[in-house]
């Protein structure tokens, strides 16, 4: 659609080029009598007045010299400080906060205690930007789910009863899909539902938090989901997070989570997400310095545009556990998912 002021140029042989200045439609007319002649076509009222060739030719090179300098801006725009990644850089979401959380019934990891405890072994811990299934649909990322066989699997960009993805409760309906336990907590209320983040788990859940991070300036309203998950009948933290693409935001954001997680690690505590950021970036060093533990930073991994930005971190106890991590290759999403498996 466009603006009053936006207008395209038609010269003979149909090429457009759009202005974004006028908006004449020119075309090439035959008059048997005079031959060629080339004349705008009226529009809004516009009286027509006749063109030459010349004046036609001149108008469309100023127009394709516009149109280089608006793609060397967008090629000069994409400059960015070492260590951050070349993330969808749209400008700010016009969008509220959601105080929507749902999830599965919580039992207190004392009460899952008396529940059937299976023999320890591997737990794979996952985690997702799943695209909110725009990539996909949502009966394929179930089945790619089941087939990574992840017990526990935080996912990001996920969407609860928006038009965009046909009103479903995409968590609900994944963990229903898979038999799973369930947590979902919305940032923000979007194309008339909700757009957040989630957990999927084999064992239940036994506390949900979601905590508002204050970044300003961020291009939307971002939180932490904290989920403990009684895993065999123990308590297992684990943090979602699904950083901002702005830089400065994502700093704050970032050193937010990092506030978060510390009273927890060296207790068995995990951290993953979508981090919008190389591992050598600010934010990602910082939840190392606090005690955790890249997974998957032996690996020569991609997850965006050849950049890695998605992360499972475990502190110290947990690192320790780790038998294997990997990087999960998938045409469901515009992101891999990553897994790592710890003995428990």
């Amino acid at each position: 659609m466009r603006s009053g002021n936006e207008h395209e140029i038609h010269v003979p042989g149909r090429i457009a080029v759009q202005t974004g200045i006028l908006f004449v439609n020119v075309r090439s007319t035959r008059d048997r009598s005079r031959g060629e002649t080339l004349g705008i076509v009226p529009i809004g009222g516009i009286t027509p007045r006749a063109l030459d060739r010349s004046q036609v030719l001149r108008g469309a090179r100023v127009a394709l010299l516009g149109a280089f300098v608006v793609v060397a801006l967008a090629l000069a725009a994409d400059s960015r400080p070492s260590g951050q990644a070349p993330t969808r850089r749209a400008g700010a979401v016009s969008a509220a906060p959601s105080d929507l959380m749902t999830h599965s019934a919580l039992v207190p990891c004392r009460a899952a205690e008396a529940l059937p405890v299976d023999a320890p072994g591997a737990v794979r811990i996952a985690t997702w930007n799943i695209h909110a299934a725009r990539s996909a649909f949502l009966e394929a990322i179930a089945a790619e789910l089941r087939t990574m066989k992840a017990d526990i699997v935080g996912l990001q960009e996920v969407d609860v009863g928006m038009r965009r993805s046909g009103f479903v409760h995409q968590p609900e309906a994944l963990a229903r899909a898979l038999g799973l336990h369930y947590a979902f907590a919305a940032s923000i209320n979007y194309h008339g539902g909700d757009y957040g983040l989630a957990l999927l788990s084999r064992w239940p859940l036994a506390d949900v938090r979601r905590h508002r991070l204050d970044s300003p300036g961020a291009r939307e309203p971002r939180i932490v989901l904290d989920v403990t998950v009684c895993a065999n009948g123990r308590a297992l933290r684990v943090f979602n997070h699904h950083a901002d693409t702005r830089d400065a935001a994502r700093q704050v954001g970032l050193a937010e989570l990092v506030r978060l997680v510390q009273p927890a690690v060296g207790r068995g505590v995990v951290v993953l997400g979508d981090f919008n950021e190389r591992p050598e970036a600010p934010g990602v060093r910082g939840l190392v310095d606090a005690g955790l533990v890249d997974l998957v930073a032996e690996h020569d991994s991609n997850t965006a545009s050849g950049w890695r930005i998605d992360y499972v971190l475990v502190d110290a106890p947990l690192a320790s556990l780790t038998s294997a991590a990997q990087v999960w290759p998938t045409d469901h999403s515009d992101h891999p998912a990553l897994l790592a498996d710890l003995a428990w």
